[in-house]
């Protein structure tokens, strides 16, 4: 008999710019990851080619980018990615970065100033199309570092629930705002499609 695993992801009946999807990691598998990642070096994040005390202005974080030996991760992503595209974007999607984990540390006030994630001036063919972030941390485990997505004159918070993916085109201005406490784990990443 055939091993059936059910993935839970949320009907979508109307569109929605900005979309979280929940639950679809176990809390189990999200601590044994933020503790695998735990063991990985981190850089001071950078913007672009800006030279570092510009780029302190735009951001203060520590990063690193998840690769080999994550493909459960990948895997359980792309069922989220398909579904939310199918049932809500409906984009051309050829395929995923390599995500980025990120941490923002109140010790240094970590934040991520208004960007959007569309570089306009790539030479690829493919260019990020969709957005997303999956939040770490515990959202008793710091203050501050909202995630807000700007869009026809709205403003998103997105879910500070451990687990959640939220969804955003790349081409919509966002922040992390600076955090006052704690640490806030996350991990983002950006789904490529073509250039429009």
């Amino acid at each position: 008999m055939v091993d059936v695993k059910y993935y839970p992801l949320n009907i979508i009946q109307n569109f929605q710019e900005i979309l979280c999807v929940e639950n679809h990691f176990k809390k189990e598998e999200l601590l044994t990851l933020v503790e695998n990642l735990s063991s990985k070096r981190l850089f001071k994040a950078t913007v672009g080619e800006m030279v570092e005390e510009e780029s302190n202005k735009k951001r203060k974080s520590n990063i690193t980018f998840l690769d080999f030996g994550y493909d459960f991760l990948y895997e359980k992503l792309s069922i989220a990615i398909k579904h939310v595209n199918s049932v809500n974007y409906n984009k051309i999607l050829y395929g995923i970065e390599p995500l980025q984990y990120t941490e923002y540390d109140s010790g240094y006030e970590g934040f991520y100033g208004v960007h959007v994630d569309v570089n306009p001036d790539t030479q690829f063919s493919m260019r990020r199309s969709l957005s997303f972030s999956i939040q770490l941390s515990e959202p008793e485990s710091y203050s501050g570092g909202e995630l807000k997505i700007y869009y026809k004159d709205k403003v998103a918070v997105a879910s500070k629930k451990l687990g959640d993916i939220t969804f955003f085109d790349s081409s919509y201005p966002h922040e992390v705002t600076p955090v006052t406490s704690g640490i806030r784990k996350s991990l983002v990443g950006w789904i490529l499609g073509p250039r429009v």
